[in-house]
């Protein structure tokens, strides 16, 4: 760790941890499309248990089972995004599965920068740009 606390990656070190992301990008992706789904049908059985159903209602008994549910996927997409981090990866973007990693460069700290289908990282930025500022990882070298 450096003085901004976060790992200092070469390319080659940040390379090797491509397929550990692509899968964990892939299981943070189902599982958010998962919460999404989850949410829409909470909403639907959260109104129509404010309408007075019984306790008895099967409409009931589906919240607090799709509660629960969603209680579990929650703790396992924050506990990947945890390990994600914890890597010193830094997730900028997850839909599109925009990564970042901190190498030095020149005696300033970059971002090397990579986007999830690349078979590697090709791109960096400075610290202070996103996507938009990335440049082909030879102008760095």
């Amino acid at each position: 760790m450096d003085q901004i606390g976060a790992k200092i990656y070469s390319v080659e070190e940040a390379n090797r941890l491509i397929p550990w992301l692509e899968e964990s990008l892939e299981a943070l992706a189902g599982t958010a499309r998962e919460l999404s789904v989850l949410s829409r049908e909470l909403t639907v059985l959260g109104a129509i248990a404010m309408t007075g159903a019984t306790s008895r209602s099967a409409d009931l008994g589906e919240l607090a089972e799709k509660r629960a549910r969603e209680e579990a996927l929650l703790g396992r997409f924050r506990a990947r995004l945890a390990e994600v981090a914890s890597r010193g990866c830094i997730l900028r973007d997850l839909e599109i599965g925009l990564v970042d990693f901190y190498t030095l460069s020149r005696d300033r700290i970059v971002c090397l920068c990579w986007r999830r289908g690349e078979p590697e990282i090709g791109h960096w930025h400075p610290v202070d740009q996103g996507f938009s500022g990335r440049r082909p990882l030879s102008e760095l070298l």
